[in-house]
């Protein structure tokens, strides 16, 4: 069984509620665009801001564009076309290239840095990976283009941890969007990890 208490010992680890520097933490039940995502230890904390940064709003335009027929967004592809634009923008699915790029601009004791970062040296793990899928989602949502939810999971098994983006749409269908694990689809689906939370049994 899936434990999901990082971010509550993430949160006692720095005895913090609900911000850090001045951003909102991020976490399942909270907006991403704007705020940070800490690790349960130490390590980068990790600053989604698509007006502060331009990277972000640049993957957005390639999303829309991949989610574009015939001169409209269709929303059926948007979730394939985001999906397929994190998978082009960070192709170096490697922790010890995070490392370097952590150890390069010092903050590996929760200081913070832009996902535009990552994004731009295309290296990430599956917690960038989320952070991204999750972040465009909102901005469609933003703009009126959809009406679902998206938010950045994360649990832990006896595998390690692990972190995802997860996608209610207004119908209720939950789609997992997990470009470490190269997983895109419903949730029922998805076989290749424990993605459901403990109140889908």
């Amino acid at each position: 069984m899936a434990k999901w208490n990082k971010t509550h010992f993430m949160k006692q680890r720095l005895g913090i509620d609900e911000f850090y520097q001045g951003r909102h933490i991020i976490h399942r039940d909270s907006k991403i665009d704007g705020g940070v995502y800490l690790g349960q230890g130490q390590r980068e904390a990790i600053v989604v801001d698509s007006e502060k940064y331009t990277r972000l709003r640049e993957l957005y335009g390639e999303a829309k564009k991949k989610a574009t027929e015939n001169g409209s967004i269709k929303k059926g592809k948007i979730l394939e076309a985001v999906y397929e634009t994190v998978k082009e923008a960070m192709p170096i699915q490697d922790n010890d290239a995070v490392e370097k790029i952590v150890d390069q601009y010092n903050v590996r004791n929760d200081g913070k840095i832009s996902l535009d970062v990552f994004l731009e040296e295309g290296v990430g793990v599956c917690r960038h990976d989320a952070l991204a899928c999750a972040a465009l989602l909102e901005l469609f949502g933003k703009d009126g283009i959809t009406r679902g939810k998206a938010s950045v999971d994360r649990n832990s098994t006896n595998l390690g941890g692990h972190a995802w983006c997860r996608y209610e749409n207004s119908a209720k269908e939950i789609y997992i969007l997990d470009v470490a694990q190269d997983y895109m689809g419903k949730l029922e689906d998805a076989q290749n990890w424990e993605y459901q939370r403990p109140e889908d049994f």
